[in-house]
């Protein structure tokens, strides 16, 4: 029984000498942070966005379908999607047409452009 013991342990030493993956730990930053949340704030507002009754309607007189919109803004680098955002963020608040039809121009040019 003594020496069934010292095999197991023998064997158990070898396993966990073997299976040893080292793990490296950092300190996350809060600009990194930041950032992130940023981010995904920006790109939930392009989605909210193309989601609009209205703006869907412009999309599909321009040949686009709102799910391949939807999908191509998924698909955006963080870079774009920021601008987009800063974008409509400066459009006229109302109900001005002018102001919804640039920000689908936007959004289509950006569209065209990522995926030429």
């Amino acid at each position: 029984m003594n020496r069934f013991f010292r095999i197991i342990s023998r064997v158990l030493i070898a396993s966990m000498l073997l299976s040893f993956h080292p793990v490296h730990a950092g300190i996350v930053g809060t600009d990194q942070l930041i950032s992130a949340t940023q981010v995904q704030g920006d790109r939930e507002k392009v989605l909210n966005f193309i989601s609009r009754a209205n703006v869907q309607q412009q999309l599909e007189t321009l040949g686009a379908k709102p799910g391949t919109a939807k999908d191509r803004v998924a698909a955006m680098t963080d870079e774009e999607v920021r601008t987009i955002a800063g974008q409509l963020d400066t459009l006229p608040a109302g109900g001005n047409g002018w102001a919804i039809a640039a920000g689908v121009l936007i959004v289509a040019a950006v569209l065209y452009y990522a995926y030429k």
